[in-house]
């Protein structure tokens, strides 16, 4: 198939997936009563294709009509970092994995559709690339993209306020209603009936998690983790004691270091910032006048999880290893060896490790972060990965509306089967009891003002913050970083009104 030349743009061949929050989780299954029972290596696992029976089965029988629309051959870009996410994104060609043909099949099947040629500019990087990409393309009105999936919040204030991005709203042939679009974002991320930054099931979510090894519960008789989840009792105070229980000097020499057996290990770095939000709690509040200010942060509820957690990393028996980026203690990204070496209960981090440690021996699960109590209704964590923008030069308004609307839906329909029951339920996760385990996670996702529009603002870092420096005064953390704070983020509120 033949593709378009396009100034600024190094073609490779397909655009971007890999899928989200957005869509809905099916029912849980029953956990097996021992959740240690030997399992195959996922390395052993051999891919096969999404089951007819199984959580997805319904989405093969959809037919959602966007509408009768022919765009002449146009090239459709879409701008783009391939460096934020393990997974591939694009596909030149068929291979024979299911999951690089689901990705070459449905930008295929789109492009004849609606005879449209779909490309990417991939512009490197991890962090602001893609949002400065789009501040050039756009101040120069070079029309370059149509589409951008851009970092979870670098420069994308900075995009928002020059004028530089379309309002969701005002795209057409955009239906947000439907289950390939992920609801809370409107609700949380929407400044005055405005949206710049999206979210459907192009997307990759990489959710925070708790890590735990099976055959360390089994060895001290420990409750099964997955009964707790199900059962609505999987809390922190939960984890602490488990954790509690194993710690351990095991070489004896009256200090814990790498030789010894630790319950919970965490980076206090963003990882840690979903504490938060696992306990049923936002940073941010939007007030009458729809501004946004801070107070759940001087409530009792939040000083109690502060006061909770500091006493799991350090009033606990000694339970707490803290994960650090250091190549000498072997810590990369949240990982560390002594979860591999099986010398860690809980490791907390994010669903990005799934793919490294398809080789490791210990006999691991994963689970959604704990609760704040068994009162809460449910397990909550916050959404951190890409957002998806549309830049105010795009050539043709209405194209980009629709095939965006048709990349989400066969995501959906096709492309989201092809990742989670392929490559979690058969490669990457060792159990069915993890697989649902994690689409209870990715159904509590929630996005956080603070954390998108406050560009790493010191606020939404208080709690790793505080944990790292041992500090347990969150009033007057709160006190000296408010106004500011406040005042930044109104003023982005403030530009966007006057773009109006």
């Amino acid at each position: 198939m033949k593709r378009s030349a396009h100034r600024l743009i190094a073609i490779t061949a397909l655009l971007t997936l890999i899928l989200s929050a957005a869509s809905s989780c099916g029912d849980s299954k029953e956990p097996s009563a021992n959740p240690t029972g030997t399992n195959p290596s996922s390395s052993e696992a051999i891919e096969t294709q999404p089951t007819e029976t199984g959580e997805f089965a319904d989405r093969k029988n959809l037919n959602y009509q966007i509408g009768d629309f022919d765009f002449n051959g146009e090239t459709f870009t879409v701008c783009y970092t391939s460096e934020q996410m393990e997974e591939p994104y694009f596909a030149e060609q068929e291979n024979g994995t299911v999951i690089n043909d689901a990705v070459y099949k449905r930008e295929r099947d789109i492009e004849e559709q609606f005879h449209v040629d779909i490309t990417n500019y991939d512009v490197g990087g991890n962090f602001h690339e893609v949002a400065e990409a789009v501040r050039i393309s756009t101040a120069a009105g070079a029309q370059a993209y149509d589409l951008t999936m851009t970092h979870t919040f670098a420069g994308l204030t900075g995009l928002m306020t020059a004028g530089y991005l379309y309002d969701w709203n005002d795209v057409p042939h955009i239906d947000m209603t439907q289950d390939w679009w992920n609801h809370n974002i409107a609700d949380t991320l929407t400044i005055h009936d405005k949206l710049f930054a999206n979210v459907n099931d192009l997307i990759y979510q990489r959710p925070i998690v708790i890590y735990f090894n099976k055959d360390m519960i089994s060895s001290f008789d420990l409750e099964n983790p997955y009964e707790l989840v199900h059962n609505g009792t999987w809390t922190w105070e939960k984890l602490r004691s488990m954790g509690m229980a194993v710690a351990a000097d095991l070489d004896g020499n009256g200090k814990y270091d790498e030789q010894d057996r630790y319950g919970y290990g965490v980076t206090l770095g963003w990882q840690a910032i979903s504490v938060v939000q696992s306990c049923g709690i936002q940073i941010t509040n939007t007030d009458e006048n729809g501004m946004y200010n801070f107070d759940n942060l001087a409530t009792d509820k939040m000083a109690s999880i502060f006061d909770q957690y500091y006493d799991i990393l350090y009033n606990s028996n000694h339970m707490f290893y803290n994960v650090v980026y250091t190549v000498e203690m072997g810590a990369v990204n949240g990982d560390t060896p002594l979860f591999k070496n099986g010398q860690l209960l809980f490791l907390h981090s994010n669903t990005e490790l799934l793919p490294r440690f398809r080789e490791i021996s210990v006999n691991f699960g994963i689970l959604p972060l704990p609760k704040y109590d068994e009162k809460q209704d449910g397990y909550y964590s916050m959404a951190d990965t890409q957002m998806l923008i549309v830049p105010s030069d795009v050539k043709n308004l209405e194209m980009t509306g629709v095939i965006t609307e048709a990349l989400a839906y066969e995501s959906y329909k096709n492309v989201v089967p092809a990742v989670y029951e392929t490559m979690f339920a058969n490669k990457y996760l060792r159990d069915e009891e993890s697989y649902d385990m994690f689409n209870i996670t990715r159904a509590g996702l929630v996005y956080e003002p603070l954390w998108t529009y406050g560009e790493g603002a010191d606020l939404v870092y208080a709690l790793p913050n505080m944990m790292s420096a041992q500090n347990k005064d969150l009033i007057s953390y709160y006190d000296k970083r408010k106004k500011s704070t406040e005042r930044t983020i109104n003023r982005v509120i403030e530009s966007i009104d006057k773009l109006s």
